[in-house]
């Protein structure tokens, strides 16, 4: 049983976005064809391109076009993860090594850039006009700008959780965002575009401080990854920063780099319940925002995946 085993439907789009994409890949580097193959073949919740294709059901935009939309998203995510990875040295990603672990970060950069590509040809394929391309290079300078900021944050103990809501912004949420709104973007229905956008981007806010909360309450194999990464690596997501608020000594244990002591005061504050409250919050507004939708039937399943999201535990 899957997250979309409630929704067969879904669950029978999602098969043929899985589809598209795998033939979309034609690498002439027998590694990177393999690699990319394998990254697909290795799962993943598939969030982005269900939401896409969730409110592609507002529009009347034909089928082959609704999963090369949705395809183009899990492609643009994959290829964003990818160069993560490399960056951050990752070795393993959704449980299995990584690219870069497995082939080297040659392999992985290559691989990644050539994930661009293919979301750029695929649109073309199905005429997708140049409104949709504007889309995603705009979305793509805002995961950059998102990645930058984060960067520019690293090691920081001064910064505040509107600091992180800022850079989760773009480097997480501005892809669910795009999913939710491309389809009606794509419909000519811009009203109804603007408001998907917004509730895709509350969702992906909720959906990455639960990730951050979960890297907390979960062990490395229940997530797939390795737990505590991101504060070694000078990345302080919610969790940290409020319990930098809630006890002086965070601070020192971090240029210390005293982790266990850290992760035992997240454990001892109520850091991770502000943490929880703090998704929460950026769900109510999602859920608040999609009572505002056209009352078709697929409008009580957007709502009761984004609830379940925020119980999720992995």
């Amino acid at each position: 049983m899957t997250f979309w085993t409630p929704y067969p439907h879904l669950s029978n789009q999602l098969e043929q976005v899985q589809y598209m994409m795998t033939t979309a890949i034609h690498v002439k580097n027998p590694q990177t064809q393999a690699a990319i193959l394998n990254l697909f073949a290795s799962g993943g919740k598939r969030l982005r391109p269900a939401y896409l294709l969730l409110f592609s059901e507002f529009t009347d935009l034909e089928p082959d076009k609704r999963i090369a939309l949705a395809s183009t998203i899990e492609m643009l995510h994959t290829a964003t993860l990818i160069h993560d990875d490399v960056i951050d040295q990752a070795e393993t990603r959704r449980g299995v090594p990584t690219i870069s672990h497995l082939y080297g970060p040659e392999i992985a950069v290559y691989a990644g850039d050539y994930l661009f590509i293919a979301v750029f040809r695929l649109m073309i394929q199905h005429a997708l006009d140049l409104s949709n391309l504007s889309q995603r290079v705009e979305a793509m300078e805002k995961l950059l700008n998102g990645e930058l900021g984060q960067m520019n944050l690293k090691f920081n103990t001064e910064q505040t959780i509107s600091d992180y809501s800022d850079n989760i912004s773009g480097k997480t949420a501005e892809l669910f965002a795009q999913a939710c709104a491309v389809a009606p973007f794509a419909d000519g229905n811009y009203r109804l575009a603007q408001l998907a956008y917004d509730i895709g981007l509350n969702i992906g806010i909720a959906f990455q401080i639960m990730d951050d909360y979960l890297d907390y309450t979960a062990d490395s194999e229940t997530l797939g990854k390795p737990v505590l990464a991101d504060m070694q690596q000078g990345i302080y997501s919610a969790p940290v920063l409020f319990a930098l608020g809630a006890d002086t000594r965070v601070a020192e244990c971090l240029k210390q780099e005293d982790f266990d002591t850290v992760f035992k005061i997240i454990q001892q504050t109520e850091a991770l319940q502000k943490t929880y409250d703090l998704a929460r919050q950026y769900t109510t507004t999602a859920l608040k925002l999609i009572n505002k939708l056209p009352n078709t039937p697929v409008k009580s399943d957007i709502r009761q995946i984004t609830e379940e999201l925020l119980e999720r535990q992995l």
